[in-house]
């Protein structure tokens, strides 16, 4: 039971230490706020002031004439003048050079179309000349073949010529067994 109030003497005064604090903390934030008021209320009084001021400044404008009469020279006008005529000069050189641009692009797209279309037909034309240049090979009954295919073909021929030369007997069974397949090949065909 002692601990009981030990323990609820210690919270009260934990509490209370609490309560100290955040009164202390709330008078802090008070005076800084009357500071923060009081620089306010002096910006506001400087504003009220600088509008007061504008007012006065505006009146003032008011009575100072709008329309001022200058009487230029003679040498001033022909300056002028002269400044007047290079100015329109110089926008007809604008214009023709405006002109000018768009005549070049146009060219320009003009001809790359033309330059595309006959590269193009080029290329149709030389595909169709090498298409008929085969159609006319196949007709005469030939055959266009790679080079390498031909060297390999020829260097195998050489081989088996060299081997038959080599080896007679070995090579009879090869040679009858060519004369059927040629002749095999021969009743095919008719």
């Amino acid at each position: 039971m002692e601990n009981e109030n030990y323990e609820s003497k210690s919270n009260g005064m934990e509490l209370l230490e609490n309560v100290v604090k955040s009164n202390e903390r709330n008078i802090a934030s008070n005076l800084e706020n009357k500071e923060s008021n009081a620089e306010v209320k002096a910006d506001i009084k400087d504003l009220v002031s600088a509008i007061r001021q504008m007012q006065i400044d505006f009146e003032a404008v008011k009575e100072i004439p709008t329309k001022i009469e200058i009487v230029l020279s003679q040498e001033t006008k022909g300056f002028y003048g002269d400044f007047y005529k290079k100015m329109k000069m110089n926008e007809r050189f604008n214009w023709s050079g405006l002109g000018i641009i768009i005549l070049g692009i146009f060219t320009f797209v003009l001809s790359s179309t033309f330059a595309t279309n006959w590269y193009k037909e080029s290329i149709k034309a030389k595909s169709e000349l090498r298409q008929d240049i085969l159609n006319e090979i196949a007709d005469e009954g030939k055959k266009i073949y790679d080079e390498k295919e031909i060297k390999i073909l020829s260097e195998n021929t050489q081989v088996m010529q060299l081997w038959i030369k080599n080896n007679p007997k070995k090579a009879e069974d090869f040679i009858r067994f060519k004369d059927g397949f040629d002749a095999s090949k021969d009743d095919e065909g008719s």
